[in-house]
C-alpha cells in the first residue's frame, strides 16, 4: 500500500508541476505588454536610371578597351594610335579620338578622348557595340612620353617607344 501512496503522490505532483509550468512573470509580460502600432515605412522611389542620349549625337564612347602605339616603317617620327573601345548600346558610328585640351600643364602627356556618334533612333536595346578607331600623328612632339585615351567611364595610357 505504501508504494501505491507513493506512485499516486508522485503522479499527482508531476500533474501539479507541469500545470504550473508558467513563470509569473511571463504571463505578466504577455498580459500586461502593451501593443505597439505598427508603422509603415515609406520606400523612397528607386533612382532614376542614366537620361537618355540624344540621337546622333557625337558623345564619349562608354569604355576603353585598349591602346596600341606603333610608328609607320614610311615615316618613323609618325605615330599612329590603335584603340579598341565599347558603345554602351547597338548602333553607334563614326568612332574617333578627338584631341583634348592639356589642362594640367604636363606636356609628356598627350591625351585624346574617344568619341563616336550615338544611334539615330532611341531604344537600339542594351546590348553593348565593340568600336575601333585609328589616328595618325605625323608630328608627335618629342617631350611626349605618354598617350592617354579618355571615354566616359574611364581612361587608358601608353607609353610613347622612342
Amino acid at each position: 500500500m505504501k508504494f501505491a501512496r507513493t506512485g499516486i503522490f508522485v503522479v499527482a505532483l508531476a500533474f501539479v508541476l507541469v500545470a504550473c509550468n508558467r513563470s509569473p512573470s511571463e504571463t505578466q509580460s504577455q498580459e500586461s505588454a502593451p501593443t505597439a502600432p505598427v508603422e509603415t515605412a515609406t520606400l523612397p522611389p528607386p533612382p532614376a536610371g542614366p537620361p537618355p542620349i540624344p540621337p546622333s549625337t557625337e558623345l564619349p564612347i562608354g569604355s576603353v578597351d585598349s591602346v596600341m602605339l606603333s610608328r609607320p616603317q614610311d615615316a618613323p617620327e609618325s605615330m599612329i594610335i590603335r584603340v579598341l573601345g565599347t558603345a554602351p548600346s547597338a548602333g553607334w558610328t563614326e568612332p574617333k579620338l578627338e584631341p583634348m585640351a592639356d589642362t594640367s600643364g604636363d606636356t609628356s602627356v598627350k591625351s585624346y578622348q574617344f568619341v563616336a556618334t550615338s544611334p539615330e533612333t532611341a531604344g537600339t536595346g542594351t546590348a553593348t557595340q565593340p568600336l575601333e578607331t585609328e589616328l595618325r600623328v605625323d608630328a608627335l612632339p618629342p617631350e611626349v612620353k605618354t598617350i592617354r585615351i579618355v571615354s566616359a567611364t574611364n581612361e587608358v595610357s601608353a607609353p610613347v617607344a622612342q
